[in-house]
């Protein structure tokens, strides 16, 4: 599966179009979740590429981020 890393340099050859970045999010996730959609084009770039991060693995395993960030939003308290 291929995932938008996205550099982050801000150069137009990047930059991909809102139904490329649809495409991948529905190829990942099986659909688009509706706060994703209603993102203007930049941010839903900029969202994918996080969250696109968030599910490869690098040199911490997808399972090992997940379990810091379950972590953090315990230790913060988070809501959700």
């Amino acid at each position: 599966m291929l995932l938008y890393l996205g550099t982050g340099g801000g150069k137009e050859e990047d930059d991909m179009t809102r139904q490329e970045v649809l495409n991948q999010i529905t190829q990942a996730l099986g659909s688009v979740p509706g706060w994703l959609s209603g993102l203007p084009d930049p941010q839903l770039e900029h969202q994918w590429g996080l969250i696109a991060w968030l599910l490869s693995d690098s040199k911490l395993s997808a399972r090992d981020k997940a379990l810091v960030a379950f972590g953090a939003g315990s230790a913060i308290h988070c809501p959700y």
